[in-house]
């Protein structure tokens, strides 16, 4: 083994690393209980809190959690989940778009921002059976590890889901109110329109930590709010970064968590959240 292949070999492992600790969003609403594990360490989410590549976010029985990302886009936890950020590269300036996460169990819901209507631009959650992919639309993936089984749901816009499976050919798009299912080895069942109850019951389970609808859970259980966490405890910015602004201009993420996001025509750093 010749010293400049140990050398590559070292270059390669020193940039990996750099990568996974990456900071690529912001905890943004928590409810109950929530995690954010990083390496050996699970830390309890609290709002303002970076999230990194790599990072898995959890909640629990009565946990539900919103994480704001760079790209403005926004996932949402419902309880008993688990989701990695395993890829994200945001690169406006060269127009490369790129986010995968792995939904390990439970249920999440994404609203995708502008930026993946781009061409070669590639959101995806990937689940243990499928994978759905999306540009500039909002939908809601779940994955029961019992039934070793997926099912997505389509709110806005066009979601192309297919299976995780090589061999298991076939691709299927759904639409809003439309559902599928991926098991295992499987190929997408054919989309389904939904009965509108049972839609509006899948998708309002997460409606107590989306956008602008934090009302309900407020009298309840009030979510831990950006005005209550003190300057220093905010996600700071990512240094060394060109183009990016400083902290100090910046809001917490919290600032904004009561509030509906610019998700259609947003730009760069127009929710304030700092990275």
């Amino acid at each position: 083994m010749t010293r400049a292949f140990i050398l590559l070999v070292g270059g390669v492992l020193l940039i990996a690393s750099a990568a996974v600790g990456e900071d690529v969003g912001t905890v943004a609403a928590v409810r109950g209980t929530a995690s954010v594990g990083r390496g050996d360490v699970r830390t309890a989410a609290a709002v303002g809190m970076p999230v990194q590549l790599g990072d898995q976010l959890s909640t629990g029985a009565d946990g539900q959690l919103r994480v704001l990302f760079r790209d403005d886009s926004v996932v949402d936890l419902s309880e008993s989940s688990s989701l990695v950020v395993d890829q994200q590269v945001f690169d406006p300036a060269g127009g490369t778009f790129t986010s995968l996460l792995k939904l390990v169990g439970g249920k999440a819901r994404s609203l995708v921002s502008e930026y993946y209507r781009n061409p070669g631009a590639a959101y995806q959650i990937e689940t243990p059976t499928a994978v759905a992919g999306v540009r500039g639309t909002s939908f809601l993936v779940a994955y029961d590890p019992d039934a070793d089984a997926t099912e997505v749901i389509g709110i806005h816009g066009q979601i192309e889901v297919r299976s995780l499976a090589a061999r298991a050919a076939g691709t299927v798009y759904v639409t809003e109110q439309e559902t599928t299912t991926v098991s295992r080895g499987q190929a997408p069942t054919a989309p389904e329109l939904m009965n509108e109850q049972l839609f509006r019951r899948e998708v309002e389970g997460l409606e107590l930590i989306s956008l602008g609808s934090l009302g309900g859970l407020a009298a309840t259980s009030p979510l831990k709010a950006g005005a209550n966490v003190p300057a220093p405890d905010r996600a700071p910015s990512v240094s060394g970064q060109a183009g990016q602004l400083g902290r100090d201009n910046l809001r917490n993420a919290g600032d904004v968590a009561g509030q509906p996001l610019p998700i259609a025509g947003a730009t760069r750093g127009s929710l304030g959240v700092p990275f």
